[in-house]
């Protein structure tokens, strides 16, 4: 078989090529930096989870023992003021954890900020051509 000799691309074909191609690097280099992010955002969710977990079972575990040290304490004399303070001493401590967790969590709220920001700076170049 013959081949056919390549014709000579005109200026419209390689300008389009060009912006194609350049459209192929951006892409691959958002794409880069989102796996990175996501990488990122799983080892720091999963390293908070851990933490938590192990952190609510240890405490758990000690105001357990705490309250029935304190009801077994004052079985003879005030066994309801003492469950009843140790209630409230579980629950307080249920809120601050509670608390912890939410601020923590708006904190985490900002996950892929350079991802996002470098598709915005993307669209502002983009209308800036158009």
């Amino acid at each position: 078989m013959a081949t056919v000799p390549a014709r000579p691309r005109g200026p419209l074909a390689t300008a389009l090529g060009a912006i194609a191609s350049s459209l192929g690097e951006l892409a691959a280099a958002r794409t880069a930096l989102f796996a990175l992010e996501l990488r990122q955002e799983a080892r720091r969710g999963t390293g908070v989870l851990a933490l938590g977990a192990a952190a609510g079972a240890f405490l758990h575990l000690a105001l357990l023992l705490a309250a029935a040290f304190v009801v077994i304490a004052a079985w003879d004399t005030h066994r309801m003021l003492a469950a009843g303070a140790m209630a409230l001493l579980y629950g307080g401590c249920a809120l601050a954890l509670f608390l912890r967790m939410q601020a923590r969590a708006a904190g985490m709220a900002d996950a892929f900020a350079a991802t996002r920001e470098e598709f915005r700076q993307d669209f502002a170049n983009a209308r800036g051509y158009s």
